[in-house]
C-alpha cells in the first residue's frame, strides 16, 4: 500500500523577525503557581512576563539622553 503525502503550507508567523530569548532561574513551586495562574486567564507565561517587561521599562527607563557633538557620549 502507498503511503499519501500531505504537503502543508509554510506556517506564517504573528511574531517580528528578531527576538532574543531569556534563560532564569526560578523555584519549581513558583514556576507551578505562575503556569497555573496564567493558564486560569487563558494566557501564555511569556505573554505576562513580556507585559511585565514592557511596563517596568516604561517606568524605569532612564530618560533619553540628547546626541551630543564630536562622536563621544
Amino acid at each position: 500500500m502507498k503511503k499519501e503525502v500531505i504537503s502543508r503550507a509554510p506556517m506564517k508567523r504573528s511574531t517580528p523577525k528578531e527576538y532574543y530569548r531569556m534563560s532564569i532561574v526560578i523555584d519549581p513551586e513558583l514556576h507551578s503557581a505562575f503556569k497555573a495562574a496564567t493558564a486560569a486567564q487563558g494566557k501564555q507565561m511569556s505573554e505576562v512576563i513580556l507585559e511585565f517587561i514592557r511596563n517596568y521599562v516604561k517606568t524605569h527607563a532612564p530618560a533619553a539622553r540628547p546626541a551630543q557633538k564630536g562622536g563621544r557620549a
